[in-house]
């Protein structure tokens, strides 16, 4: 019993010397108003602070629940805190963005280059003489009123052209 009584002074003066640790990290900072510290940062420090801010606090309920003797594992702070955490993974994520390398889809290089080979086969067993280059397909040009109304305007240019150019022409 007395080993126990030991230990568990032990452990508690080593927690009390965290918590006195852990505020005076935390005095300098909060001497200051949160606008007021925010101003000076840049803007992935202040997401990493007002990251920060909540999971220190949810971390300290987290262990003054367990110095209550209470399972925080069923409470809702560890949902909190996993909250905090995945904000943490996307402000490392926006510093640091994974490199995409392309990767190529080996099956549907597969099916091109299989069906490449077999058109080839089938043209060279089917025809010995070169073919020529077949006439792409005709495809009718559909004139739109916009096209209709520029074709009208440039004629209205060229005879207002034609007509500036006998007024002004030049005699020696």
């Amino acid at each position: 019993m007395a080993g126990e009584t030991s230990k568990l002074k032990t452990r508690l003066a080593s927690l009390n010397a965290s918590l006195d640790e852990l505020e005076s990290l935390l005095e300098p900072l909060l001497t200051q108003s949160l606008p007021e510290t925010l101003l000076n940062l840049d803007p992935v420090q202040q997401a990493k602070y007002q990251t920060v801010l909540p999971y220190v606090t949810y971390d300290l309920i987290f262990i003054y629940l367990k110095t209550k003797g209470l399972d925080p594992k069923t409470h809702g702070v560890v949902e909190e805190l996993d909250r905090v955490r995945q904000y943490f993974q996307k402000i490392d994520q926006a510093e640091n963005p994974p490199i995409r390398r392309s990767e190529v889809d080996k099956d549907a290089a597969g099916r091109f280059i299989k069906h490449a080979i077999t058109q080839a086969k089938a043209k060279v067993a089917t025809s010995s003489q070169p073919e020529l280059p077949t006439q792409s397909t005709f495809v009718p040009l559909k004139v739109t009123t916009k096209m209709v109304a520029r074709a009208q305007y440039e004629r209205a240019l060229e005879k207002e052209h034609d007509i500036e150019e006998d007024i002004l022409d030049v005699y020696d």
